[in-house]
């Protein structure tokens, strides 16, 4: 492990399978993953629909176990989701009685906790919001706003946890050519 982190590795998928049980038997979605992330790299995952990019996700954000094989992020095996890995989904994933600002305040309570001030997680809330162009549409709910802008507001809660490594599936597909290029 100490020579994977004086590589510069931060994050180690090593030897993963995955196998899923349907009615029709096994099925296999991914065989021999193996990929080193270094710190600042940004990797993206390119394949046809249906070959295990989601699947390999939901693997290093802890929400499957893989079959075989393993995920080791800074040092510590991945065995469950935790906040050092946020994920931004295709969808945007927002509580729907909850305002913008507060479903972004919901990230940074569970974070932070009590290390910021009342008055350093309204600013960090706010400024998370500003960074998506959000700012204007912190006080209303999921469904008195457009799908890009609910994608816009599940990266802003994604940000603000700031996590060692950030996860996205696909979460440009709601939104326009401008907005998209803004936001990458």
């Amino acid at each position: 492990m100490n020579s994977q982190k004086a590589a510069g590795t931060l994050l180690d998928i090593s030897h993963i399978d995955m196998v899923f049980d349907t009615p029709k038997g096994p099925f296999t979605a991914l065989k021999g993953v193996d990929l080193k992330i270094s710190k600042g790299e940004f990797v993206s995952l390119i394949g046809h629909s249906g070959c295990g990019k989601s699947t390999v996700l939901n693997i290093v954000a802890g929400l499957y176990q893989a079959t075989t094989g393993g995920v080791v992020l800074n040092g510590k095996e991945v065995r469950e989701p935790g906040p050092e890995r946020a994920v931004v989904f295709q969808n945007h994933s927002l509580l729907p009685w909850l305002t913008a600002y507060q479903n972004v305040e919901l990230a940074v309570k569970q974070v932070f906790g009590r290390s910021k001030s009342k008055s350093e997680t309204k600013e960090w809330i706010e400024h998370n919001l500003e960074l998506v162009h959000m700012e204007h549409a912190m006080h209303k709910r999921p469904d008195e706003i457009s799908g890009g802008m609910k994608q816009r507001v599940g990266i802003a809660r994604a940000l603000s946890m700031q996590p060692e490594i950030l996860l996205m599936d696909e979460p440009f597909g709601a939104l326009d050519a401008l907005t998209r290029a803004h936001m990458q």
